[in-house]
């Protein structure tokens, strides 16, 4: 079956008085944008490395495109999943960019002939060509995050996790990074799960599931769910411009479309009234 199914998932962490994922069941669309979003220790990260088979749940079980999360398949599972975290630095292992991608196609036991063109495929998707020979740590924040991205490219994933991964990036830094994970997705029929904060690459979703007490408190289209404000306020994630501009027209008694206004969309509509 395509998708992700996670059925019925508890998990807690060693040490722990009560669990981070209680009876959380969450079905993750294949080739479509899913964003994670709670309050700091809702669980979040928990869902992406229970997807990835770094944790391994207390209960429950867990399917990746037709194939079940457990210890004898995580060679396939790592073949299908790529994560990259919110500081690539603890990704980094090779003395320069193209020896980092290296590492993870030699983990895999890809032939040292079949490395080099994969090694060029991902790092010109991601627009790193001329910094093969660079060392990863003097990179800017970026550009780290791109080689990281590479990196994962190159093992030829199905799925891509961003756990906050654009958090530490200045706006300019960040928007590059979404602008490329937009591409790849529609290009490379990529399924993504982000985890983040930041209202932009929330409004990037095809889906936003809302984590909370353990488990999936609410579910849907990403315009859906941005238009509920203060489900928004109260997670302590930030709202979108647009949806926060629609918000101030209405208390000032501007009558506005019902339907969910990305901040383009309502400098469009706003620009048509005016006209």
């Amino acid at each position: 079956m395509d998708g992700i199914i996670l059925k019925d998932i508890t998990y807690t962490y060693p040490g722990a008085a009560t669990p981070a994922l209680d009876g959380l069941n969450l079905t993750i669309p294949r080739n479509q944008w899913t964003t994670l979003i709670g309050r700091n220790g809702s669980g979040k990260s928990t869902i992406a490395r229970l997807i990835d088979g770094l944790l391994v749940p207390s209960q429950g079980s867990i399917m990746v495109n037709g194939l079940a999360v457990t210890e004898e398949n995580l060679g396939k599972l790592h073949q299908q999943v790529g994560i990259v975290f919110q500081n690539p630095e603890n990704q980094f292992v090779g003395a320069t960019v193209a020896d980092d991608i290296a590492f993870g196609l030699e983990n895999l036991q890809v032939p040292r002939e079949k490395m080099a063109p994969l090694i060029k495929r991902s790092l010109e998707r991601v627009g790193m060509t001329t910094l093969a020979d660079a060392e990863p740590g003097m990179l800017s924040g970026g550009q780290k995050q791109r080689v990281a991205i590479a990196g994962i490219l190159a093992l030829e994933p199905e799925i891509i996790i961003l756990d906050e991964a654009t958090s530490m990036l200045d706006p300019a830094g960040r928007q590059t990074i979404l602008d490329l994970i937009n591409k790849l997705r529609r290009d490379g029929g990529l399924t993504i799960i982000s985890i983040t904060h930041d209202p932009v690459e929330m409004e990037m979703a095809d889906q936003i599931v809302v984590v909370g007490d353990h488990h999936v408190i609410e579910n849907g289209p990403a315009a859906e769910i941005l238009q509920k404000t203060t489900l928004l306020r109260k997670l302590g994630v930030g709202i979108p411009t647009g949806q926060r501009l629609r918000d101030l027209l209405v208390a000032r008694g501007v009558t506005v479309p019902e339907q969910y206004f990305t901040e383009d969309e309502m400098v469009k509509w706003l620009w048509q009234q005016l006209s």
